[in-house]
């Protein structure tokens, strides 16, 4: 307390100001130019196929699993 019964105070921050400047800073490190953002197509890239496991394979991966698991 301060003399005569008052209290201090810490300033008052502007959390929006701050963080519009900060993005603000951001964006200008990057280089963007502030307009409306270009939407485009992704490129669709081809599924891949799993290569099918052979009898000997899926035996020795299961025994490998049993073998982490005790």
């Amino acid at each position: 307390m301060l003399e005569g019964g008052e209290a201090a105070t810490a300033p008052v921050v502007d959390l929006m100001a701050a963080l519009e400047a900060s993005v603000a800073k951001a964006k200008e490190g990057r280089g963007e130019s502030g307009g409306p953002a270009t939407v485009h197509e992704m490129p669709v890239k081809p599924k891949k196929t799993a290569a099918k496991k052979t009898a000997a394979k899926k035996s020795a991966a299961k025994k490998a699993t049993r073998r982490k698991s005790a």
